[in-house]
């Protein structure tokens, strides 16, 4: 037997390769009944699209990012509502479907339906990384180019898209107008300029070469052809630099929405979208590649698209006023302890204060404290969720234990050790002023934080007198500040550095506004309709240009009634109850003396089941041989199944029901969710996982498996 497996793979792999022949000339051939869509001819200019949400990655859950596949969703739907979209000139990839042969397809697709008339969109999402090299033509200034992960990525670390390709798929599309969006990290390496050519080879030598030989082939012919574009580049970071989910596409869904239109023509381009999300994200800087002569149109807008949500607002007399319902207790089965000791001395230190914070399995905020006794132990019941543990002593810097994770019923010992406080040999001083009217302004509490690495730390209060002048003393070394004080604006300053000498640093302080509108509405469940009470409504309040910002919360009561003040404007919302997921990260706008009405369906947390083995991929004996379009399976192998709960990660299930071609194999209770699929075969089989949790929900999932022995 195991003289004949090898033989069998290598007769397969001649079988593949005629299929790879087949394949090659499918692409020479193609035509509309292939890509099983109406070729609509040349008329005048049509907009088509290739949107590829990457999200989910072979033997990786943990690098899963649901939220990708949620944007690229929601762009689909921005797109239709304009009426220069079509679903027939859409095209999305998505989870196992984005790996680098479905990518290259989807832009092989893209080529094929549009002209010289037309504008593209590429929109693609998923996580980003630097090379280690620049591959030729070595165009990098910084030596290395940017790649993006495709669904084997992280299996196959060469399963890419880098930028050099890329671009030379982009080279192909004959359109006046090529808009690219890449959301993931290091976005910005991914703006090189329709203008130059060359011949790319697969560094991929081994899985490219069986399936997607004749894909590449037509890849290496790219330099024959270049054709004379605009393209807009459009990127979620700079090109050293993270990005996030839900950090650059919402804003620019947003942008495209309406609240990028600042002509107010009814059409927002690729760059006024771009100008609109630039300086929103908190946490990465977007940017631009423009080659477009002009601006490039993408949304001619609806009457549906509408900047402002007030169409759907009531005016409501009466004011209830925000509602703030504490959350139920949650029970605290676990428990967290440890020792408090001088770190010179390894001492324990007594009447240590010791807090834990954090965020609880249900996603509510916890925080708890508690002193240490004669021996420096501690002791402190919390629930399960991922939480921080600090400790603080009179004379000693503060420290602060990683970020972990912990369970029911579990226990953990956190022991942290402290530093002596070093002398204050510096002094901060200054004014503090009103930003409208200029005048001091007393009581503001100024707030100092000194770090030493990452985990030391301690901190300096102290107030503002009637002529707005503050002092405090401080050791040499960084910290930060921040200025605090009712009706203003919190203003903060980081990174800052002192040596033994004196720093002046004036501060103004900005009003808030005053909050004469509300948001209010009822929440409900949106498959029995009933009220959801005690679920936490957060809104959000932005002023870009002043970079001001604050936020309000309130709860919903038993009929799920919420109601809500805020200040007119750029408004966030955030909605979290447990044992529901909700995701609408756009803007709403609130006006003055006016009732924004916003009832909420929210939907319960549904988990997904997945088959984790085997994928689309050839197994020889259990092990993965090399990904595939379809599953072979050459001997026997464990069928594992997994559960995943979405935002939540892997969870698990009541019971796991396995199936082969719809007669029941397993009935499992328990992780690990496999079952040892050993009976000789010789065709095609359907595996089924059905998965039921104690809520009665059912999920499932099928795959196609080729079985040989």
């Amino acid at each position: 037997m195991k003289k004949i497996i090898p033989i069998l793979i290598a007769g397969f792999l001649v079988l593949s390769g005629l299929g790879v022949a087949a394949l090659k000339n499918d692409i020479k051939d193609l035509n509309s009944e292939t890509l099983d869509i109406e070729y609509v001819g040349d008329r005048d200019t049509e907009y088509w699209a290739l949107l590829v949400a990457v999200g989910v990655y072979a033997d990786n859950p943990e690098e899963d990012r649901p939220l990708m596949l949620e944007e690229v969703d929601d762009f689909y739907d921005l797109l239709l509502e304009s009426p220069w979209w079509s679903e027939d000139h859409i095209k999305v990839i998505k989870g196992e479907e984005a790996t680098t042969t479905g990518i290259i397809k989807g832009l092989r697709w893209l080529d094929w339906m549009e002209d010289s008339d037309d504008i593209s969109v590429v929109y693609i999402t998923t996580h980003g990384f630097p090379l280690d090299f620049d591959i030729p033509p070595l165009d990098e200034e910084d030596g290395f180019d940017e790649a993006l992960m495709s669904y084997w990525g992280f299996a196959y670390p060469t399963t890419i898209i880098w930028d050099d390709e890329l671009n030379v798929l982009l080279n192909r599309l004959e359109s006046q107008g090529v808009c690219l969006i890449v959301d993931s990290c290091f976005a910005g390496g991914f703006n090189d300029p329709p203008d130059w050519n060359f011949s790319i080879r697969s560094f991929n030598p081994f899985y490219r070469r069986q399936t997607d030989q004749a894909i590449q082939q037509w890849i290496e012919g790219f330099g024959e052809e270049v054709q004379a574009q605009g393209r807009v580049v459009l990127m979620a970071s700079c090109e050293d630099e993270y990005s996030y989910s839900g950090g650059f596409a919402p804003f620019l869904i947003d942008g495209l929405r309406g609240f990028g239109d600042t002509n107010i023509d009814g059409i927002v381009t690729a760059e006024e979208a771009f100008y609109y999300a630039e300086p929103r994200p908190e946490r990465q800087n977007p940017t631009m590649y423009d080659g477009y002569d002009g601006e490039l149109p993408l949304i001619q807008l609806s009457g549906s698209s509408v900047i402002s949500n007030n169409k759907e607002s009531q005016n409501i007399n009466s004011r209830l006023g925000n509602q703030i319902i504490p959350c139920e207790p949650t029970d605290e089965t676990a428990v967290v302890q440890g020792d408090i000791t001088d770190d010179a001395t390894s001492n324990p230190i007594e009447n240590a204060y010791v807090s834990i914070r954090g965020r609880t399995d249900g996603w509510d905020s916890y925080n708890n404290e508690t002193t240490t006794d004669i021996y420096g132990h501690y002791h402190m019941n919390v629930p399960s969720g991922r939480f921080r543990v600090s400790a603080y002593a009179g004379g000693y810097l503060s420290t602060e234990s990683g970020q972990f994770n912990i369970n029911d019923y579990e226990t953990q010992w956190m022991n942290l050790s402290l530093d002596p406080r070093p002398e204050e040999t510096a002094m901060i001083y200054g004014y503090i002023t009103d930003g409208q009217t200029s005048d001091p302004i007393e009581g503001v509490t100024i707030n100092l934080l000194w770090y030493e690495g990452q985990n030391q730390y301690y901190q300096n209060e102290t107030n503002s007198d009637v002529t707005g002048y503050y002092s405090i003393n401080i050791a040499p070394g960084y910290f930060e500040l921040g200025f605090e004080a009712d009706g203003y604006f919190r203003e903060s300053m980081h990174e800052l550095y002192i040596e033994e000498e004196m720093m002046e640093i004036n501060v103004v302080l900005y009003p808030r506004p005053e909050e004469n509108a509300l948001v209010s509405g009822y929440i409900t469940d949106k498959e029995t309709g009933d009220p959801i009470e005690n679920a936490r409504m957060e809104l959000y309040w932005y002023d870009i240009e002043l970079d001001h910002s604050y936020e309000n919360e309130t709860y919903t009561d038993s009929e799920g009634f919420y109601e809500i003040n805020i200040a007119a404007g750029e408004v966030y919302h955030d909605i979290r109850e447990e044992g529901y997921d909700y995701y609408n990260p756009y803007r709403l706008d609130v006006v003055d003396h006016e009732t924004l009405w916003m009832d909420v369906e929210l939907e319960r947390t549904i988990f997904d089941v997945v088959i984790k083995k085997p994928l689309n991929a050839i197994y020889n004996n259990g092990k993965r041989f090399i990904p595939f379009p379809k599953a072979w399976v050459i001997g026997p192998i464990n069928i594992s199944i997994g559960i995943d709960e979405g935002y939540h990660g892997q969870g698990d299930a009541e019971y796991v029901e396995i199936l082969i071609d719809g007669e029941l194999v397993a009935s499992l209770d328990e992780q690990p969710y496999e079952y040892l699929w050993d009976t000789f075969s010789l065709r095609k089989h359907t595996i089924t996982a059905i998965a039921y949790d104690d809520q009665g929900n059912i999920a499932s999932a099928e795959r196609e498996v080729f079985k040989l022995f």
